[in-house]
């Protein structure tokens, strides 16, 4: 387990990710990175302004992060051997999922997308095919 130092500042996994015609300020985005933070569940916003320009401001993660959380997964059934299943719990759109000591897996794809995400580092499918194939994975989520 990692120790938090007191003062400590942990960085979030996420940056901010702005499309459109309009421009927020560097403070409008402080309060939309304090959104976030407050509400996890908020995916994003659009801003709208008089003229009818518009923007949308989003959570941006790195490549790979889906994979660090199943690592966390293994981690932790590693660290308590006694933990038997992590129930991711759902939202919306995704039940509740259990992952479990056999498959750490966040989502219960984990192993078909971690397959599909070797597969591209190792040249066989394209960028484009492994979206594909992802988006394919969570449109059908149930």
């Amino acid at each position: 387990m990692n120790a938090i130092t007191p003062g400590a500042l942990r960085q979030r996994p996420w940056s901010l990710l702005v499309t459109g015609e309009f421009a927020p300020t560097p403070e409008v985005l402080d309060e939309i990175e304090s959104v976030f933070e407050l509400n996890p569940a908020i995916p994003g916003l659009e801003l709208r302004a008089d003229d009818g320009r518009q923007c949308t401001v989003l959570r941006e993660y790195p490549a790979g992060h889906t994979a660090e959380v199943d690592d966390a997964l293994e981690v932790i059934f590693a660290e308590q051997p006694e933990i038997a299943e992590i129930v991711v719990l759902g939202q919306e759109a995704r039940p509740a999922h259990v992952a479990t000591r056999e498959a750490p897996f966040w989502h219960r794809d984990g192993k078909a997308i971690a397959e599909i995400s070797d597969r591209m580092q190792a040249g066989e499918i394209s960028p484009g095919e492994a979206i594909d194939m992802l988006k394919s994975l969570f449109e059908t989520d149930r």
